[in-house]
């Protein structure tokens, strides 16, 4: 019965991510994120800056759906390193985009 604790905690915690990048990227909901986005994002960068979060947040969103079903299927613990992989990979676009949008301290 553990297995399905898992499965409901990481499908749920990777599609609230993946939901959430999706908005951010293709609706622009920069709100999403910190509210006071809207005053220092400039309007040129949006786009580019709301495409970096999405993407970032989809990536790790994905990365805790891939961790349980390796989990699942090898019955080794090889999933924590793709969890691992896809939180290193998905901050570097989101660290990146916080940094040369902000222009301040995220």
């Amino acid at each position: 019965m553990e297995w399905l604790f898992t499965l409901i905690m990481n499908i749920s915690l990777g599609s609230i991510l993946i939901v959430c990048g999706y908005l951010i990227w293709k609706k622009q909901k920069i709100s999403l994120i910190r509210r006071y986005h809207y005053k220092r994002v400039k309007d040129q960068d949006r786009k580019i800056y709301c495409a970096e979060i999405g993407v970032a947040l989809i990536i790790v969103g994905l990365s805790f759906i891939f961790m349980w079903l390796i989990n699942y299927f090898t019955n080794v613990s090889y999933g924590i390193l793709v969890l691992a992989v896809g939180f290193v990979t998905g901050m570097f676009p989101f660290v990146h985009a916080e940094i040369k949008f902000n222009r301040d301290k995220f």
